[in-house]
């Protein structure tokens, strides 16, 4: 493993006032990004009232051309790709032929014969199914950054970038546009939940593209955003990660702990109806990896587990910890728990993603749970420690997701 940077670390580096980076494990590769740049509380803000810019170069890029690419990537992914358009944009999963989850993210058609995905590192899968196909595949990592402008200012700030409007742009759409003297990839998407777009830019154009962005959003409220604050809008959108929310199934699979075999991770291993973007399976486009085992789930009345958002008692937590003689607080970042659901003496589940919602104005969370648990409203039980000591904490079963999705707005 090797520690890097992404091409815009140069000005993230210069901003951030916290001292606090994350970790991003990417294959081989681990980049640092930042938790927050100077307040985790003004960066949500922003995000959801004015407007963020964000990092995502440690998300993997592959390109996939050739005469065979659609049948390639037909015979791999969920949905049916036949029919997609120039320009277009799906969000898709890739899975093992137990119909377990390798990847799920985003699949773009940059011209008839050209795809791009943006996702986790997927180099050995990829390989070992290009075999009979007159395909290339290229991980393009290192030659691309990635930006998001996200939040209700994007449109503005875009407009100001660019020295053209394009609010028009329907979601998950794309173009070419210049910015400066830079030409980039701009799509309709974003991983908050908010309006916005993606930014694909080559690596030698990365600090003029920030520059550009950044100089044309901070005028309008814009502020850079960390890792914790991006994942307060993910959860609140109902947006899994891998790793966190599944783990990842075959070949190039990776856990936080390094054993892809330990329980803790192998109990895990979802189906798309599990994480609930089973709507995307097409059955009926023919053979693709996986379809068997998905279809004998569905046939068979589904699995027996099901992604739920949980709203919890932050009062239990502040009970708790005064008992035990300490300030009532409750705190509102997290980092990736994995904290056992019950529902009376039976445990049901993992709550895996927690975070404080300002706009729900408690914690909140995305668990793993039991079928027979996971009607919404339904009460359980988390196994929380504090200081190392063991309480209950109540929850309520919640829809996802728990804020309306702006996106395509």
């Amino acid at each position: 493993m090797r520690i890097s940077g992404t091409p815009f670390t140069p000005r993230l580096g210069s901003l951030v006032r916290s001292g606090t980076w994350s970790e991003w494990a990417a294959g081989e590769v681990v980049y640092l990004r930042p938790e927050s740049f100077w307040d985790h509380g003004q960066e949500v803000a922003a995000m959801r009232e004015a407007a963020i810019l964000e990092d995502k170069s440690p998300l993997e890029m592959y390109f996939f051309s050739g005469p065979d690419v659609v049948e390639y990537l037909q015979r791999l992914v969920i949905r049916d790709i036949s029919k997609m358009e120039l320009r277009h944009a799906y969000y898709n999963a890739f899975c093992d032929d137990r119909g377990k989850l390798i990847s799920d993210g985003i699949l773009f058609r940059m011209s008839e014969q050209e795809f791009g995905y943006t996702a986790s590192p997927l180099d050995i899968w990829y390989a070992q199914n290009a075999e009979g196909f007159d395909v290339t595949v290229e991980n393009v990592t290192q030659e691309w950054g990635i930006l998001h402008v996200q939040g209700p200012a994007s449109d503005a700030i875009v407009a100001r970038a660019a020295g053209q409007d394009l609010s028009g742009l329907r979601f998950s759409r794309g173009a070419e546009i210049r910015l400066g003297s830079a030409t980039v990839w701009i799509w309709r998407q974003g991983f908050t939940g908010e309006r916005g777009f993606e930014f694909w830019v080559r690596a030698g154009d990365a600090l003029e593209v920030w520059d550009i962005l950044y100089g044309a959003g901070e005028p309008l409220g814009m502020m850079p955003l960390g890792d914790l604050a991006e994942d307060v809008g993910r959860i609140e959108a109902g947006l899994i990660l891998p790793v966190i929310d599944y783990t990842r199934a075959g070949p190039d699979s990776s856990t936080h702990s390094g054993d892809p075999t330990a329980p803790q991770h192998v109990q895990w291993l979802a189906t798309p109806e599990e994480v609930n973007i089973g709507r995307f399976v097409a059955f009926g486009k023919g053979d693709f990896v996986g379809r068997d085992a998905l279809l004998a789930e569905r046939q068979g009345g589904g699995p027996d587990r099901r992604l739920v958002g949980l709203r919890i008692d932050g009062r239990d937590i502040a009970a708790q910890q005064g008992e035990q003689g300490m300030p009532p607080r409750v705190p509102q970042r997290w980092r990736f728990p994995l904290v056992p659901v019950r529902s009376g003496d039976e445990h049901v589940g993992y709550v895996n993603s927690i975070a404080w919602s300002p706009r729900i104005g408690g914690l909140i969370g995305l668990a793993r749970i039991s079928t027979a648990s996971a009607k919404p409203g339904t009460k359980v039980l988390l196994d929380w420690k504090i200081s190392g000591a063991a309480c209950e904490v109540g929850a309520v079963v919640s829809e996802l997701p728990f804020v309306e999705m702006k996106r395509r707005n």
